[in-house]
């Protein structure tokens, strides 16, 4: 009987440990199952939130005139300065930007000019609420200068970064009097930024000017087949890129205001192309022999700096 009494105790001792342990299995499984899902709660709620971030205004407060700073700061300077710039590429934190726009700027032997640029510019597209890349293309030692040529490859190389809607195609040394002057593309035409430079005295030169700064959609820009590559030397590859406008039946949107208006910092005059009238001549049989789908160049670095994207280039 005694025997008996032991045997089923400890059969109920058994029966209650696994009891217990059952319970402690599904009370974690439970635990455990509860953070997974609140976990992916998380996820969820901050992809929607990501969804759901309002787009900018279409006109960002605190824009209006600005005063020009042409002091040559130092690198480290700058780039303290925009702390929160990472690999040549900002957007807005609080909203979702309305156009993802490419800064393009031909360069070569300008470090001074680009240094006042950068300090200057970036206030500017920050403050207008934009997803923003510069990219700084530069032209190797050898042949002369090549504006477009230069456009052409940043264009190309900024598209394999990103999918950028709007193109501003800019010179290193003009700087916005006044962020009124909004650095996006019109779907409609293509946009002229500088409707006028101090050096001469806010005037256009004539009215077909398209030089300076100009912003262009991708499919604008593609449209006229972008810019000549035949215009080494100053000159000609503006207006060649306007009379592609013109043959590809748009027509040129300018700002006409003073938002329009730009200070020049000052350098040494490039050399003339004194071909430059021959090769405007023959435009419009070029047009699709000679632009980006005829583009050829070696790309000799590509760096990711802090305040720009660094490309250096040769023509092949």
């Amino acid at each position: 009987m005694q025997h008996s009494f032991k045997a089923t105790l400890f059969f109920v001792v058994i029966i209650i440990q696994g009891f217990l342990f059952c319970a402690w299995i599904f009370i974690y499984r439970g635990s455990m199952y509860e953070q997974i899902s609140r976990n992916d709660t998380s996820n969820v709620m901050k992809s929607l939130t990501t969804q759901r971030k309002r787009k900018c205004p279409l006109v960002s407060p605190g824009l209006g005139q600005l005063k020009i700073d042409k002091v040559t700061h130092s690198w480290e300077t700058i780039e303290k300065k925009f702390s929160k710039i990472k690999d040549g590429h900002h957007c807005p934190e609080n909203c979702k930007a309305r156009q993802k726009v490419a800064i393009i700027i031909p360069f070569r032997d300008r470090e001074n000019q680009l240094r006042v640029f950068l300090n200057h510019m970036h206030p500017i597209l920050m403050r207008q609420q934009l997803e923003y890349g510069i990219y700084v293309v530069e032209q190797s030692k050898g042949l002369e200068f090549n504006r477009g040529f230069l456009f052409n490859v940043g264009f190309k190389e900024a598209l394999k970064d990103s999918d950028y809607e709007c193109f501003i195609l800019h010179d290193v040394d003009l700087l916005p009097e006044n962020d009124y002057n909004t650095y996006t593309c019109s779907t409609d035409h293509p946009k002229h930024l500088t409707a006028g430079i101090d050096k001469w005295n806010y005037k256009m030169l004539y009215t077909s000017y398209f030089g300076g700064v100009s912003g262009m959609t991708r499919e604008q820009y593609e449209a006229i087949n972008g810019f000549s590559n035949s215009f080494f030397g100053w000159g000609g590859e503006d207006d060649d890129l306007y009379n592609r406008v013109i043959w590809s039946k748009m027509s040129v949107y300018r700002i006409i205001n003073d938002a329009g208006k730009y200070t020049s910092l000052q350098h040494k005059q490039a050399v003339g192309n004194s071909k430059r009238f021959e090769v405007l001549k023959t435009g419009k049989e070029r047009m699709w022999k000679d632009g980006l789908n005829t583009l050829k160049y070696n790309l000799l670095q590509k760096t990711y700096k802090q305040l720009y994207i660094h490309l250096t280039v040769n023509v092949t």
